[in-house]
């Protein structure tokens, strides 16, 4: 009866290869000893084959036309508005709150009655919640305006990258040597959009990304999808 030489299997007769080693049987496994090392060496020999094979198909993959990933962009104003807005909800609420536990641990709303410990403990730990309440209002108003700021400085880049565009940067130049024949409208965004990026990049150092997509996003309709 035939064995394998790796995992010790016992086959019927006929069968010439392991079913999990894929390496050839063997009739005797103590004649055939000076062969397991071969063996072995056979079965890694066509795993490294396979991982191979893999990785060659991983490459075709990878050498496939992606688009680069999206930074995404946070309008600085609109992030303002949503701190100076969480602001005012908890300044609110941490007044209100405070005042409400003022009133109840000095008895003026009789919520506990005769349980000056438990008055005290609630009091004291509600009272805390709510400092903590306006605390973090004003993190949120002091955040607000640093992206006030932020959000100016922003605008006038944006303003002088538009500026620059519209006096270096035409539908042409974008378009001179990349070949869009015959691609499909999307695969031409992504083109025309690192097209876009590269050159700005090399007139304005040190550009946000998110800011750089977003500036690109508007001004390659303006040129490409008005015409």
């Amino acid at each position: 009866m035939p064995w394998c030489p790796v995992c010790k299997n016992e086959y019927r007769e006929g069968i010439k290869f392991c079913a999990e080693c894929q390496v050839e049987l063997v009739e005797r496994l103590e004649e055939e000893s000076g062969r397991e090392d071969e063996a072995e060496r056979e079965a890694e020999a066509r795993l490294r084959a396979m991982l191979a094979a893999g990785a060659e198909e991983d490459g075709k993959e990878a050498g496939e036309e992606k688009p680069a990933a999206y930074q995404t962009y946070r309008d600085s104003a609109m992030q303002a508005e949503d701190n100076r807005s969480s602001a005012y909800t908890l300044f609110l609420a941490g007044i209100l709150g405070f005042v409400l536990d003022i009133l109840v641990f000095t008895n003026v709303i009789p919520v506990f009655h005769n349980a000056d410990t438990t008055r005290y403990f609630v009091c004291g730990v509600m009272g805390a919640l709510f400092v903590l309440f306006l605390v973090f209002g004003i993190v949120s108003m002091r955040n607000a305006r640093i992206l006030l700021v932020q959000a100016r400085s922003e605008d006038t880049l944006l303003s002088e990258l538009e500026k620059w565009c519209r006096e270096n940067l035409s539908a042409e130049q974008i378009d001179g040597g990349l070949a869009l024949e015959d691609m499909a409208e999307e695969q031409k965004y992504f083109r025309r959009a690192d097209r876009m990026k590269e050159i700005i990049n090399n007139k304005f150092l040190n550009l946000d990304q998110g800011l750089l997509e977003h500036f690109v996003d508007g001004y390659y309709q303006e040129l490409f999808e008005n015409q």
